[in-house]
């Protein structure tokens, strides 16, 4: 029914250090809303070469993050490339010569490092400054099996207040996500293998929320960072132990 992935958290957050060779409000590439984007200034030339480090920190210290996959949402770069820092010179780890698509998911060959770097030149339509709605920079926690059931439904924060005439007017706080509604579902697995069913169960008791793509086949885009919200559960699928396991989960977007 669905391909889920589940990935360690976005590595890039408040605590990292950018360099960008053209300005921008580098807090819109963390701010999980990939709608409003960074715009650079003065890169508005496909012979201008504009390039993002992006260095690892947490409280203050240098950290070694281990990275295997790369999101871009909502760009419009269509040659570029993303750098590894391997300790003394800059590593290329995957690029795109003709970018058609605006939201791009790209798995790499696993590697550690405490900084990378994001070069580009030319946009998708040409002469325009580079914009990107968001980046992701992760790890895979787990390549889960496709779910026997999966059911979304969203949250959303709202007050209603009925008017001296009656009439009703009703007010939406957005998400942090520019949305109106948070993400939440109830995921099902069914004929886990008991290596399957650990794998989950560790995330489980690793307590910490992480990035969740329901379906990293057909919208690669939708990605949420979210709490796995409900105690564990799990059970045999019958009285046949070697049929397996059922697991359900449910989530709810930070």
């Amino acid at each position: 029914m669905a391909e889920p992935r589940i990935y360690s958290r976005n590595w890039l957050d408040a605590n990292s250090v950018f360099t960008s060779t053209h300005g921008g409000v580098t807090s819109l590439l963390y701010d999980r809303s990939s709608a409003v984007q960074f715009s650079t200034t003065g890169a508005n030339s496909d012979a201008t070469a504009f390039e993002l480090t992006i260095e690892f920190y947490e409280g203050g210290v240098s950290q070694t993050r281990t990275i295997d996959t790369l999101f871009l949402l909502n760009h419009n770069l269509k040659t570029w490339t993303f750098y590894r820092w391997d300790g003394s010179a800059w590593q290329s780890v995957t690029n795109q010569a003709s970018d058609a698509t605006t939201s791009r998911y790209a798995g790499v060959t696993q590697f550690s490092a405490t900084k990378v770097k994001i070069s580009a030149t030319a946009t998708m339509t040409t002469n325009q400054e580079k914009t990107i709605g968001e980046i992701i920079i992760c790890g895979v926690a787990l390549a889960a099996e496709d779910l026997a059931s999966y059911d979304t439904k969203w949250r959303e924060k709202t007050k209603e207040i009925v008017l001296g005439d009656g009439a009703i007017h009703r007010v939406i706080t957005r998400a942090v996500s520019g949305r109106n509604g948070r993400y939440e579902a109830r995921c099902r697995w069914s004929y886990l293998t008991k290596a399957q069913r650990d794998n989950l169960k560790a995330i489980k008791e690793a307590g910490q929320p992480f990035l969740w793509q329901p379906e990293s086949v057909n919208v690669p885009e939708d990605v949420y960072y979210v709490h796995w919200a409900n105690t564990w559960d799990d059970k045999y699928m019958s009285n046949y132990k070697g049929a397996g396991y059922e697991v359900v989960m449910d989530l709810k977007e930070v």
